[in-house]
């Protein structure tokens, strides 16, 4: 998967019902962030209103395959509440069997 910008929320919500990749918010006022696709910090209402209503202008949100890719690509920070880098306690369990 290539980088994709998620410029509607069709596409927002699209991602996040295939629960594949991560996001990257994108900034005016702070460096870009990678978050997990369906982390807490990640909500309907933020995306309405940063790129909906703001249209794009004070950031944008990526949908990007891996964190190591949205760190190299957008020079991305690790969201420190969801925690991207990572893995669900899910995977820990099946990989315990």
């Amino acid at each position: 998967m290539a980088t994709k910008e998620l410029s509607t929320f069709d596409a927002f919500r699209q991602a996040r019902l295939y629960d594949v990749g991560f996001i990257v918010i994108t900034d005016a006022a702070r460096p870009p962030i990678v978050h997990k696709l369906n982390g807490p910090c990640i909500s309907a209402e933020k995306f309405k209103t940063k790129v909906m209503l703001g249209e794009s202008s004070t950031g944008k949100y990526y949908l990007v395959d891996s964190v190591a890719g949205a760190l190299s690509e957008f020079r991305a920070s690790a969201c420190k509440l969801c925690k991207p880098q990572r893995p669900d306690k899910e995977i820990w369990k099946s990989q315990l069997r």
